[in-house]
């Protein structure tokens, strides 16, 4: 929670524009956050479809299954499993 504004900036407190800016900074962060959750499920759902349609890493499949492998990588990345 934060102290409801309206904040003024002085000049000799240079935390103080970080305060002033913390209302849409977290606004910004959830905005982020809700993005980032629709991402990553869209991604799992390109991975799940990858993951089926691959027949593995030499063949008609080759570009789909190094999709797959880079999706299942990124998410991976994502919530710091690798």
């Amino acid at each position: 929670k934060h102290t409801p504004g309206p904040w003024t900036v002085n000049d000799i407190h240079r935390n103080a524009r970080l305060i002033t800016a913390a209302p849409e900074t977290a606004a910004e962060r959830d905005r982020l956050k809700a993005i980032n959750a629709e991402m990553m499920a869209a991604l799992e759902i390109v991975r799940n479809i990858l993951g089926h349609a691959t027949a593995g890493e030499h063949g008609p499949g080759a570009d789909l299954y190094r999709a797959y492998l880079v999706s299942r990588a990124a998410i991976a990345k994502a919530r710091g499993e690798s």
